[in-house]
């Protein structure tokens, strides 16, 4: 019985350290260095313009705007999702 109720916890504890590392994997992910570091590797973005200075100013201050931007599948559609957030063109 005590055996049991070991290996129950034994197993909520695997499945709840799972979970956890999949929360900081998001993390991660999200983080603003990491967001940056894509910022920085963009062809066609000039670094400190205006629009990376507006970009880069987006991305730290607004989680969810990360997240949004690291999803998008092609340089040109998180080009085009920073434009649309920041409301300043790449190419002015």
């Amino acid at each position: 019985m005590v055996v049991e109720a070991c290996d129950k916890r034994t197993d909520a504890l695997v499945v709840n350290n799972k979970i956890a590392d999949r929360m900081l994997q998001r993390e991660e992910a999200s983080s603003v260095e990491n967001a940056l570091e894509i910022l920085d590797a963009l062809p066609g973005v000039i670094e400190w313009s205006a629009f990376y200075e507006a970009a880069m100013d987006h991305l730290i201050d607004n989680e969810g705007s990360r997240k949004g931007f690291i999803t998008r599948k092609t340089d040109e559609a998180k080009i085009k999702f920073l434009e649309l957030r920041t409301k300043t063109k790449r190419d002015d």
